[in-house]
């Protein structure tokens, strides 16, 4: 007799979870990103051409993929890489911490940066350019814990800062001032 209230709750566990899946399903699917890795999902939110705010609220911390829409919240672990969004800029920018995929601004949409970031070893794990984003942003995976540099340049001017991928690191950094 003891065993029956565990298995009713047991069966209430899953229909909720179930339910909970299904609902996120349906999240998806309506945003355009079913069938996405976590990955994927970030650089379509990232690089889609439409005004923000999005219709939809999406961030990313060090360690996952923030979704939420009409009071449903999903969560999902970004594994072993570390997203970095950055917005240089020449006059004007915004304090941030953790990127908001569907709500930060940049200055410079759609412009051409010459890009290096760099590990604290010294080793070259990005160079090249990179065109920003229709909000202004580049996005940029990389491996976690580690801690380098990031070096920005356009048209003769260049902006630098630090940077780490810890699971309490900034994912927005906008402080990339071109001079």
């Amino acid at each position: 007799m003891s065993k029956l209230p565990f298995v009713f709750a047991l069966g209430l566990l899953t229909s909720s979870t179930a339910f909970a899946a299904s609902s996120e399903a349906t999240f998806l699917a309506d945003h355009g990103l079913a069938g996405k890795t976590v990955e994927q999902m970030v650089n379509t939110i990232d690089q889609t051409p439409q005004a923000r705010p999005l219709p939809f609220s999406a961030s990313i911390t060090s360690t996952e993929l923030k979704l939420s829409s009409e009071g449903q919240t999903y969560a999902l672990p970004l594994g072993d890489k570390f997203y970095l969004s950055f917005a240089p800029y020449e006059r004007q920018t915004h304090p941030c911490f953790n990127h908001s995929l569907s709500g930060c601004q940049g200055e410079m949409p759609n412009t051409t940066f010459n890009v290096k970031v760099t590990d604290q070893k010294g080793d070259v794990l990005i160079q090249k350019p990179i065109k920003s984003y229709q909000n202004g942003f580049v996005g940029v995976w990389l491996p976690r814990n580690i801690e380098g540099t990031i070096e920005v340049s356009y048209n003769g001017k260049t902006a630098s800062h630090a940077i780490a991928t810890r699971n309490d690191s900034q994912t927005c950094l906008t402080e990339l001032q071109l001079q």
